[in-house]
């Protein structure tokens, strides 16, 4: 009984030694993951699709987004909607367009400072190769094929952020206390004869660094603030 006693003690005294050396991994452990928080969650915009129509003077261009409503740039992350927004321009005057695309439908409203025609509503984006779409100027339809401009090789919104973090992640570490992040973050996708991203980084007082990316390889092009 007397060696069970003492083995058991033993036991104990180098299991404690062996649990004191543990705890700073685990300390360790835990203060990496609690002042580390996922940046891609303070992400008030995000626009993660572009598709666009161009041909004989007739242009159609949709942005699929998951954003804050209302907008706000005021370095707070507020509830997310999906929405879609559509727009078209054309050479030709028109008076009424009306456009279909999927479930949704609905007259376009005439911009005269744009000189275009728009239409927003809610919807899911499905990152689809293209979408169809019927348009129907004065009385005449027509369906047609809009391709996303986000084909393969084009990176996605949170491989964008990744790379601004990389880029200039002082920016982020000032704006982080412990495991919040202290402002709000937009991520849209843009096209000029080729893919880019603009981010946007906005701290509590509505001042906004923003980043343009190359949107293949995540390069930062250029950056204002």
């Amino acid at each position: 009984m007397i060696i069970i006693i003492r083995l058991f003690a033993l036991y104990n005294e180098n299991m404690k030694k062996f649990l004191c050396a543990l705890a700073p991994l685990f300390l360790l452990g835990f203060t990496a993951c609690s002042s580390s928080p996922d940046y891609f969650d303070y992400v008030s915009e995000y626009r993660s699709s572009v598709y666009i129509f161009s041909e004989d003077g007739e242009e159609l261009k949709i942005y699929c987004s998951r954003r804050e409503a209302p907008y706000s740039s005021d370095g707070i992350k507020g509830q997310l909607n999906d929405t879609v927004e559509i727009f078209y321009s054309s050479d030709a005057t028109a008076d009424e367009v009306h456009i279909s695309v999927g479930d949704m439908q609905g007259d376009m409203n005439y911009r005269s400072v744009t000189r275009d025609f728009y239409l927003c509503f809610t919807a899911e984006d499905e990152g689809a190769a293209s979408v169809q779409a019927t348009l129907t100027v004065d009385g005449k339809e027509k369906t047609i094929d809009v391709p996303n401009v986000r084909d393969e090789g084009v990176i996605d919104g949170r491989k964008a952020l990744q790379c601004v973090l990389e880029y200039d992640g002082e920016r982020f570490a000032a704006l982080t206390k412990g495991n919040r992040f202290l402002g709000e973050i937009n991520i849209r996708l843009l096209y000029d004869e080729g893919c880019y991203y603009y981010v946007g980084v906005c701290d509590r007082e509505g001042n906004t660094y923003a980043y343009l990316l190359d949107g293949t390889d995540g390069r930062v092009l250029a950056e204002r603030g």
